[in-house]
């Protein structure tokens, strides 16, 4: 039998880090993958899909969206989706006076169970007195879906590992962390992060996808299989001792020259540089606009100078920096202050 394990989906999410139209496009996107996801299972002979929490993002779910994804699985009639809330999730409101396919099927915060002969696969949805009746049976391949943080502790949003240790579990199929992750439970069984099914953000870098997990008489087999239509990447490029803004920009090409044409991509500006550095963030995130599917730039990187250095400078500008090093202002703020004084004083746009 074949399972596919998934979750964090957040669909109608606002990616408010992304322009209003592309945050739109890409919001189609992650419903276009699931659909995808659903025919990769229909041709590749999955029983089940479990959604281990957050398909939605919050109460406000648009409409569409709902009808789309119940299409979706009334469409899918050879598959059971197998749907636990997360802590986003505010289906109870979404699916409110909707007549739900029948092959879909919900958890509550009570321990419930659904029956594939190979495979129990159990759910609930986090509560105080989770841990208090585990109702598996040891002799059997029990996958248990939960959402929450794993943890060595008891508490509100945590799963707490020793307490489902020697229980039986062969899977324990997690949500509500974005990336994929899977390490032993005890000797029998194994915890898994499946991970989103499509980063948002520049905190969800890296591969996204899903878990496909197949039972029989071998035991219990997973792999992750990447699945995302884009990747998110962070790119970090060390500008120190680049004076000019050419050559930053080719230092950046580089160190993006892997990553796919469609993909998102911030750069991280790293390093030291001098004031006779040319480094203009809007020219540079212009420049790779065409070469992906949205840039960002932010910039760490930190001016090299000292009050020495212009100690014997009777220039305005010399007494300037001395009159700004001298002050009690933090580092970050010298710095600032700095860079837009010598912008005025070379006649440009002072803010930086």
């Amino acid at each position: 039998m074949k399972l596919i394990h998934c979750s964090d989906l957040h669909l109608d999410s606002k990616m408010e880090a992304l322009p209003p139209h592309k945050a739109k496009e890409r919001g189609s996107e992650i419903l276009l993958s699931l659909e995808s996801m659903v025919e990769f299972a229909l041709n590749n002979g999955v029983t089940a899909i479990m959604i281990a929490g957050d398909m939605f993002d919050t109460q406000r779910v648009s409409p569409a969206t709902v009808s789309f994804v119940l299409d979706i699985m009334r469409r899918a009639k050879g598959i059971d989706f197998l749907y636990l809330r997360g802590n986003h999730d505010e289906s109870r409101f979404a699916f409110t006076g909707r007549e739900l396919p029948e092959n879909l099927h919900l958890f509550s915060e009570i321990w419930q169970s659904y029956d594939y002969g190979e495979a129990v696969i159990w759910g609930a949805e986090l509560n105080a007195h989770l841990y208090d009746e585990l109702p598996f049976d040891k002799s059997r391949c029990n996958i248990v879906m939960l959402h929450g943080q794993v943890s060595t502790e008891t508490g509100d949003g945590l799963v707490c590992l020793p307490r489902l240790r020697n229980r039986g579990i062969s899977y324990l199929a997690l949500g509500h962390i974005h990336s994929y992750a899977k390490e032993r439970l005890d000797l029998d069984g194994y915890w898994c992060y499946c991970g989103c099914l499509e980063g948002r953000g520049f905190d969800e870098c890296g591969e996204k996808g899903f878990v496909l997990i197949e039972t029989g008489d071998g035991g219990l087999h997973t792999r992750f299989v990447p699945f995302a239509k884009r990747r998110l990447h962070n790119v970090e490029v060390d500008i120190s001792g680049l004076e000019a803004v050419s050559e930053i920009r080719e230092a950046m090409r580089i160190a993006s020259a892997h990553i796919d044409r469609g993909d998102l991509v911030k750069f991280t500006l790293t390093g030291n540089f001098s004031t006779d550095t040319q480094k203009d963030t809007v020219f540079l995130r212009r420049a790779f606009e065409d070469e992906f599917y949205h840039v960002k730039i932010k910039d760490e990187s930190r001016l090299a100078i000292s009050r020495e250095d212009y100690i014997h400078d009777i220039s305005l500008k010399g007494a300037f920096i001395r009159g700004v090093m001298d002050s009690e202002m933090d580092g970050e703020e010298k710095e600032r202050i700095i860079l837009c004084g010598l912008r005025a004083l070379a006649g440009e746009e002072a803010d930086v």
